[in-house]
């Protein structure tokens, strides 16, 4: 990647509806040539995909939960299962095999107390294979992820 790639992408991170013209004007590109290299990054997996950030808070959901997860085993077949069963869940907004204490790590949304409840009894507690289960409730989010550096 070069530095025209680059400036693309923190472009694009920080506002990914840009037309490919403003595009293009914002990194000192033609038209064309942002378009190809918009392409080749797509198509190199560099560029996953496009999405809008959402106010959480603007969508009613006031909780952010943290939920550690430890299981009775960390058999492939286990690991496979319960991964497998995250995967059915939209409350569940992701989950991390983690090193350490815990087997995988869980970030969950809720409007309230009575809303994590419900998750917790109607889809967390159904994830096999769960030995353990830890919930920190996040007080205030300091920095929100405006993209992965790249530089």
């Amino acid at each position: 990647m070069d530095r025209f790639d680059i400036a693309l992408l923190e472009a694009l991170q920080n506002d990914s509806s840009l037309s490919i013209a403003d595009l293009a004007e914002r990194v000192a590109l033609s038209p064309s040539a942002c378009h190809r290299r918009v392409k080749a990054l797509e198509q190199t997996g560099v560029i996953a995909g496009y999405g809008a950030r959402l106010d959480p808070k603007l969508l009613g959901l006031t909780m952010e939960v943290f939920v550690e997860i430890t299981l009775n085993s960390q058999s492939r077949e286990a690991m496979d299962r319960f991964e497998r069963a995250v995967g059915d869940f939209d409350d569940i907004l992701e989950c991390h095999l983690m090193s350490g204490t815990a087997d995988y790590l869980l970030r969950v949304a809720a409007r309230d107390l009575g809303q994590y409840d419900s998750i917790h009894r109607d889809c967390l507690a159904r994830l096999p294979g769960v030995s353990a289960m830890r919930s920190s409730f996040s007080l205030r989010r300091i920095k929100q992820m405006r993209g992965y550096p790249v530089r």
